[in-house]
């Protein structure tokens, strides 16, 4: 998987969708529960569609609140089953989508790479959220629209903001170009397979976990600010020409790409090192 980081947590397994249609029999196990967050417009809807579907819907429709049950079959022949939730980005739509997160086991959180605007929401609006109703349930944070011509996100920021949510991995995908699809679904389902220990809490174990979560949310709120701050710096303010040699395998404007270098940021490999997660190049 062409992931920027994957933790081995999200590898192992590849899973074959299964045709509903088909006489299925699932192993014997509880439907588990992946649900997608993310701005209106990011990408979420077209995601889930192309990975049921096969292909990229060529309509869009503002989603308002959708599932999909789907079974997937492992290496092993194990045959899952899967409760995949879509959900609005639009804040008219808060408390329902806010109904969604009750016993899930993976959240996908999900960004556009050619708009900036949804990055900056994860620390404002979506990690918060998350930590807030499954503090305990893993993170995959997802950059979609990766076929664009032209990235206004920084894949460096993006990488910094997924290692301080606790992402069990970071995927760029395609919906459209059908790239990294299965794959960052695939991750999803091996969350769930290779951490046996993620499993629906009951509502008491969830109230426990909400106020435990204060501390942990209080972290990552601080350590983002930075971020943001920078991020939001880099978008108000044009860079001058000269200063382009300043920051050698970062980006060099918000509209050239650049293949980050992730090995130059001291600060990184010691996230690296201790998160156990490696980087894929």
């Amino acid at each position: 998987m062409d992931a920027y980081y994957s933790q081995p947590i999200a590898k192992g397994n590849t899973y074959k969708l299964l045709d509903n249609t088909a006489d299925i029999h699932p192993t014997k196990n509880s439907p588990f529960k992946v649900v997608i967050v993310g701005d209106s417009g990011c990408g979420k809807t077209s995601l889930f569609t192309s990975y049921i579907r096969g292909y990229f819907p060529t309509d869009y429709e503002p989603t308002i609140f959708e599932n999909h049950r789907a079974f997937v079959q492992s290496q092993t022949n194990e045959i899952l089953t899967v409760d995949l939730w879509d959900t609005a980005g639009q804040e008219d739509y808060e408390r329902i989508r806010r109904l969604s997160y009750q016993d899930a086991n993976v959240v996908i959180l999900a960004y556009s790479l050619d708009a900036k605007d949804s990055l900056l929401n994860i620390p404002e609006v979506w990690a918060p959220e998350i930590i807030n109703f499954c503090p305990n349930t893993p993170i995959i944070l997802a950059g979609l629209k990766s076929d664009v011509a032209e990235y206004k996100v920084d894949p460096y920021d993006a990488m910094k903001v997924a290692q301080n949510i606790g992402a069990v991995a970071h995927v760029p995908c395609s919906a459209k170009q059908m790239y990294n699809v299965e794959e960052l679904f695939d991750a999803c389902f091996n969350v769930v397979y290779n951490g046996k220990k993620v499993t629906p809490g009951s509502p008491s174990k969830r109230t426990s976990g909400h106020f435990r979560s204060h501390s942990k949310q209080n972290s990552i709120t601080k350590s983002l600010n930075s971020i943001t701050e920078g991020i939001r710096r880099r978008k108000n303010v044009e860079r001058e020409p000269e200063r382009v040699e300043e920051s050698p395998g970062r980006y060099q404007d918000d509209y050239e790409v650049r293949e980050p270098d992730f090995g130059y940021d001291n600060n990184y490999t010691r996230v690296e090192e201790k998160s156990g997660c490696c980087v894929i190049t």
